[in-house]
């Protein structure tokens, strides 16, 4: 399958961003056919704030990477009218609308190694490896994600 190239004409991305993307696309391809994606965000304002998006009809899988924070991390958020939802974690109803998946299965009783340690390493070798390890998690412990079930979100963290 082609995938959108993370370019300079199309997103002004990063290596670092590229290199995100490139691994979502080889790590994440079993998210498809059932969720679209993956879509690339890039937003001018936040040009150290890169995210990639594999969109269901119930839920969002977010795979985000803070350049600044040297953060990689990956959300489960719900979809309202075709979009991932703006509020961070709370909506004004007080209804949880997106949580780190980490913190989700370890709220659903998941006591198992999640992540590989990388601690040591540069930003630019953690991204396969920690993209390696989000996979692994929605393989091995979200089948509820995987089926678009938004109620993977109603857990008390």
């Amino acid at each position: 399958m082609e995938y959108p190239a993370l370019t300079r004409n199309n997103l002004m991305g990063t290596e670092l961003q590229q290199l995100l993307l490139e691994e979502v696309q080889k790590h994440c391809d079993f998210l498809r056919p059932k969720f679209k994606g993956p879509l690339p965000q890039w937003d001018a304002k936040l040009g150290y704030f890169f995210k990639v998006v594999f969109l269901g009809n119930n839920l969002a899988v977010e795979f985000t990477l803070d350049e600044r924070d040297e953060d990689i991390s990956c959300y489960i958020s719900r979809v309202i009218n075709g979009q991932p939802v703006a509020y961070f974690a709370i909506d004004p109803q007080g209804r949880r609308v997106r949580g780190r998946l980490s913190t989700l299965l370890l709220a659903r009783g998941i006591r198992s190694r999640l992540f590989t340690r990388v601690t040591s390493l540069p930003l630019k070798d953690r991204i396969p490896i920690v993209i390696g390890d989000y996979a692994r998690m929605l393989k091995t412990y979200g089948q509820m994600v995987l089926d678009d079930c938004p109620e993977f979100l109603d857990v008390e963290e």
